[in-house]
């Protein structure tokens, strides 16, 4: 028997660890100028990826990566190859500490955004994935967003966990809970969205859509804090400040 139960668990140790789905969406936003600087139109590539416990959102030169195993949530910043590291859970109130926190909730009083979800009746296929219209209205001070975003529920994720990882994502602003109400209105995963944005009288358009779904193992370390990064403390006011883009390396 105990040659048996060894030869069982060489067998198992042998065997492929379980591989994570990755989702690879494809990203265009529109030429714009805003308060006399010039954003040129960019097109790049987001990637989500879930695990067992654990998830991470690649989104051009920054990513988040919660994993609930650890109960850690990090950001980081692959240009300055730095990370920070935030104890889930946590709200922005928490990240901003209690001597900023009734100033805060002024803040977000005033700048708490409207959104609304429609359905309706129109269908796509984006990424071999059959999908059904809603539209999305985000209303602001200073800004307003419409989204058409074609959902589908047949994408092989834990939506509850994708909701999971935009409302932790919502809690780094001030101003950003709508991205935790927004997911909880859709039904389903947006396979292709395409968006317009109006601020301060300039408007611009932006489109995500669906590429490719994917099992891979993921890397060594992919959900925690990567190796030769420098720690940094989260500043959360500072992060709603525009950064000037460096080039890697530099």
């Amino acid at each position: 028997m105990r040659h048996l139960l060894t030869a069982v668990a060489l067998v198992l140790g042998a065997l492929p660890a379980a591989a994570d789905t990755v989702l690879t969406l494809k990203n265009h936003s529109d030429e714009v100028t805003m308060m006399g600087q010039r954003t040129p139109a960019q097109d790049n590539l987001h990637q989500y990826w879930f695990g067992d416990d654990a998830m991470r959102y690649d989104m051009g030169d920054t990513s988040v990566i919660t994993n609930l195993e650890t109960k850690k949530f990090f950001i980081v910043n692959h240009l300055e190859k730095t990370y920070s590291t935030i104890d889930l859970p946590f709200s922005f109130k928490s990240l901003v500490g209690s001597d900023m926190a009734p100033m805060m909730d002024q803040m977000m009083q005033m700048m708490a955004p409207k959104v609304t979800v429609t359905p309706t009746q129109r269908t796509g296929e984006f990424g071999g994935y059959a999908c059904t219209y809603s539209q999305m209205t985000l209303s602001m001070a200073m800004m307003q967003m419409t989204s058409d975003m074609c959902l589908s529920e047949r994408v092989p994720i834990d939506l509850e966990r994708y909701q999971e990882l935009c409302a932790m994502r919502g809690e780094l602003a001030p101003n950003a809970a709508w991205m935790k109400e927004m997911a909880e209105k859709m039904k389903g995963f947006p396979v292709r969205s395409d968006s317009t944005t109006t601020m301060m009288g300039n408007s611009f358009k932006s489109w995500q859509e669906l590429q490719s779904v994917d099992q891979q193992s993921a890397p060594s370390g992919h959900y925690e804090a990567p190796a030769g990064y420098t720690a940094v403390k989260y500043d959360p006011m500072a992060a709603q400040q525009p950064q000037k883009k460096k080039r890697r390396g530099s």
